[in-house]
């Protein structure tokens, strides 16, 4: 099942652990470990992404968050990449 999960992140695109749950017909929970244990593996990393709508001012992007990134707006994105061990894999 995880080399499934890592064949769809292969493919680029946006998915959700839900969307990804239902393709595979298992448990939303199950898609969350099995997403962390192939980062443990090292075959994904994580490229975590913060979005803000309304910060301008760069603070998110440089690590240094102001009172300007503690919005309710902004949403914490995970971004999971293929390691070269990962693409070897599939």
């Amino acid at each position: 099942m995880m080399m499934k999960i890592l064949k769809r992140l292969s493919e680029g695109g946006l998915y959700s652990n839900k969307i990804m749950a239902k393709e595979l017909g298992i448990d939303e929970g199950m898609v969350e470990q099995m997403v962390s244990q192939l980062e443990r593996l090292g075959y994904i990393k994580r490229d975590n992404m913060n979005a803000s709508s309304g910060c301008d001012c760069g603070c998110c992007s440089s690590g240094k968050k102001k009172s300007c990134c503690s919005g309710k707006d902004n949403v914490n994105i995970d971004l999971w990449k293929l390691t070269e061990k990962g693409r070897a894999a599939v």
